[in-house]
């Protein structure tokens, strides 16, 4: 006779990032639905999201962080302005982990979490679990770390850098914050020997993850001969349902044939590749349409070559449907819900896990991927010409889309985190 599943409070301790958020809201939604209990532990910044989609919220750092700012700016190309602002933001991510280690052990014990759900780039998570003996699983929503990003060498191109120096303070930053090194790892080691706890790269020995769950499918990894026990690929947690409504003048659609642009919400994204896009695209019969991930003023765009329609935000599950080729940043959450519709795409990777996720569409010839610091609109026209003329492109994307939507990913996930808890 089956047994009733037991049901849970899990806490998740996520990332404000627009494509970790969209995805854990998605995974979390649907434990509610079985009958879960579900807490996001966050900045407050992200609480009307959270809540919009039905779940619970629990405000962590409301107190004013002397980093609020976006820190000092290369205002010359030295390697000096670079460190500077590498400095910065080493300091930040510290003072925020410090500030997680803080709050979130009383939050989680007042609220009664019985269960961690961390995003694998959460940090203080595994220490967290570790202190309050709470059982807790990984949520890789991209490329898992334990892969690498290093798709494409720093020197290739495939990576923005504001200047000639600025590769070499974002390679420290991203070995930094990915592999918990430098003073990541000296703020995290310091707690833990506060606390009694050993070194946190031994973590994985002594207080290990049920699970690491990562929404990325097999079947557009890198083949791979050795994985470890505890580990399960799935699929994209994509069904729209955690996605808030957005104004968008659909009567400015045309009906030419249409391709959709969204560079994402990172920091990385330089006005001057918008214009690029427009300008690849004013000789060709089709209509753009650009999602500026609210970073900038639509107004200020408002002369691009072309007239693209441009919007801060865009609903964008709708216009995939529509497109007929996307040009990405190489963002999972764009990625995944263009494979989603079987959409061909155009790469132009910025940062972080970017160039990884780029390579793989590349292997398997979804997407055609340019160096962004080697662009031109020469280059991106040519691009969009070759994604949307050959054929081979289209067909790789609707096979893809076929295989994704057979792995009903988020429910797997939500499935194999019931059962990791159940043993």
């Amino acid at each position: 006779m089956r047994t009733e599943r037991k049901q849970r409070h899990f806490g998740v301790l996520s990332f404000t990032g627009t494509g970790h958020l969209n995805a854990l809201l998605t995974l979390a939604q649907q434990l509610k639905q079985r009958g879960h209990r579900v807490t996001f532990f966050e900045k407050p910044k992200i609480e009307d999201r959270v809540r919009q989609a039905g779940l619970e919220f629990f405000a962590i750092g409301e107190k004013i962080s002397p980093f609020r700012s976006k820190g000092p700016t290369a205002r010359n190309a030295s390697l000096l302005s670079e460190l500077s602002l590498l400095r910065f933001n080493l300091a930040r991510i510290s003072h925020d982990l410090k500030t997680y280690l803080d709050e979130i052990p009383r939050a989680l014990i007042r609220t009664e979490v019985d269960a961690l759900l961390i995003n694998e780039i959460a940090l203080t998570g595994p220490t967290l679990a570790q202190l309050l003996g709470l059982p807790y699983i990984i949520i890789s929503t991209s490329v898992p770390h334990n892969f690498g990003w290093n798709a494409y060498p720093w020197y290739s191109g495939y990576r923005f850098s504001a200047s000639l120096f600025s590769g070499i303070p974002g390679a420290i930053l991203e070995v930094s914050a990915v592999h918990v090194h430098g003073p990541i790892r000296r703020v995290l080691n310091r707690y833990r020997r506060n606390v009694g706890l050993g070194p946190v790269q031994e973590v994985e020995r002594s207080y290990p993850a049920l699970a690491q769950i990562t929404q990325l499918p097999e079947c557009l990894d890198f083949p791979r001969s050795i994985l470890p026990a505890n580990f399960h690929y799935t699929g994209p947690f994509a069904n729209g349902m955690s996605r808030p409504a957005v104004d968008f003048p659909w009567h400015r659609i045309d009906g030419r044939p249409l391709i959709y642009a969204s560079l994402g919400t990172t920091r990385n994204v330089q006005p001057r590749l918008f214009h690029m896009i427009a300008e690849a695209c004013q000789d060709l019969d089709l209509q753009l349409v650009i999602s500026l991930g609210g970073r900038f003023d639509p107004n200020s765009f408002a002369n691009l070559p072309g007239a693209p329609l441009t919007t801060r935000y865009a609903p964008q599950l709708e216009l995939l449907k529509l497109a007929k080729v996307v040009i990405t940043h190489g963002g999972p959450n764009t990625v995944f819900e263009s494979l989603m519709e079987g959409k061909p795409m155009v790469a132009i990777p910025l940062a972080y896990d970017q160039p990884a996720v780029s390579a793989r569409l590349a292997r398997l010839n979804i997407a055609e991927v340019l160096p962004v610091m080697r662009l031109s609109s020469g280059r991106i026209r040519t691009a969009i010409k070759r994604v949307l003329y050959n054929p081979k492109y289209r067909d790789a994307a609707v096979k893809m889309r076929t295989k994704l939507q057979s792995l009903r990913g988020v429910e797997h996930a939500v499935e194999l985190i019931e059962r990791a808890l159940e043993k």
